[in-house]
């Protein structure tokens, strides 16, 4: 059978020029195909056009605004989901317009969709209170506890993405001084962050208990399930989402978010840091940040370092030691002849 250009490029573009080219991690790669799996399906449905017939002809602007509608209305996708889907839409145009010179007209069309606004939420992050409680929760009698205290707290210590946490094995990992866990990020890029000794002591005994620091394992995940596999996203939220239930049970009165998820221990990690007066810089080097742009939306959320900004910037317009009115006594019998 035949090959089409658009089948060509496609698999060109997402097997040789995202990961060797551009570097881009596996995850950025499955983001992307699956933009593509579901813009194959909106033809299948649309156009009754399938997949090994549909070349650069049948792919124009309006019918790649379709696609969009098409995700808001029937796959009730957000505006950000929306935005990704365009984004790599947009990226694989770009590739493609160099390699068939033919299609550069529709692909500057396509390049010209606009991304929709979208209102950004406030960040949330948990209260110093609230990670004590949600620290105290796993059974430290229990190998499971031991091994999900471990979790979040490398989570939370590091600042790791969840796919950063997932990823790490254990010849990542330092124990001897100056402890360190090496991270690989996004774009394969590696950052090293420091353990904090808490954090290290609880390591060193959960990698003895698994025998994770004889020789021959180096190569092993850090962390993983009962059937040594690696942790998934799901399963890190799912450790989180319960310690937290049973935090919000046993003590309703301090305020719970109402679920947890795995990125927000890394802005907790930020949002304590800047409390604790550590500089911007640094806060973006450990979260592995390429610009400082990034980490300033922490600033944004922290709303007790605007309050004392403010009282550190405000004038002193009114004295302390002004007279009191009551001891005006014409101003006391104006205002009782006021209403006789």
């Amino acid at each position: 059978m035949k090959h089409t250009d658009f089948a060509k490029i496609l698999t060109r573009y997402l097997s040789e020029f995202l990961p060797s080219q551009r570097n881009v991690s596996p995850n950025t790669i499955r983001s992307y195909r699956d933009a593509f799996k579901q813009m194959l399906k909106f033809f299948i449905d649309s156009y009754r056009l399938t997949p090994e017939r549909i070349t650069f002809k049948d792919i124009t602007v309006d019918r790649i605004k379709e696609f969009l509608l098409w995700l808001e209305k029937e796959r009730c996708v957000s505006i950000n989901t929306r935005n990704q889907r365009l984004a790599a839409i947009h990226s694989f145009f770009r590739y493609a317009q160099s390699e068939y010179p033919d299609i550069l007209y529709e692909s500057q069309r396509i390049l010209g969709i606009p991304f929709k606004k979208t209102s950004h939420a406030s960040i949330q992050y948990l209260s110093m209170e609230c990670l004590k409680l949600l620290l105290e929760q796993p059974d430290t009698f229990t190998k499971k506890g031991r091994r999900d205290l471990a979790i979040i707290c490398t989570l939370y210590d590091t600042g790791a993405r969840v796919q950063e946490l997932i990823d790490i094995k254990v010849c990542n990992v330092r124990l001897c001084e100056p402890a360190t866990i090496t991270l690989t990020g996004k774009g394969n890029k590696t950052r090293c962050i420091p353990l904090m000794d808490k954090t290290r002591k609880l390591l060193n005994e959960y990698m003895k208990e698994n025998h994770l620091l004889d020789n021959g394992r180096q190569q092993f995940y850090l962390f993983h399930n009962s059937r040594f596999e690696c942790f998934t996203r799901p399963g890190i939220s799912y450790i989180l989402n319960k310690y937290s239930d049973t935090a919000k049970k046993s003590n309703p009165e301090t305020m719970f978010p109402e679920s947890i998820h795995p990125h927000m221990l890394r802005h907790t990690k930020a949002v304590h840091l800047l409390e604790a007066g550590v500089n911007l810089i640094y806060i973006r080097d450990l979260l592995g940040h390429v610009s400082i742009t990034t980490t300033e939306i922490y600033l944004k959320s922290e709303t007790e370092l605007k309050r004392v900004a403010l009282e550190n910037a405000y004038p002193e317009i009114v004295t302390q030691d002004l007279p009191l009115w009551t001891e005006n006594t014409e101003l006391l019998q104006w205002l009782d002849n006021l209403c006789k």
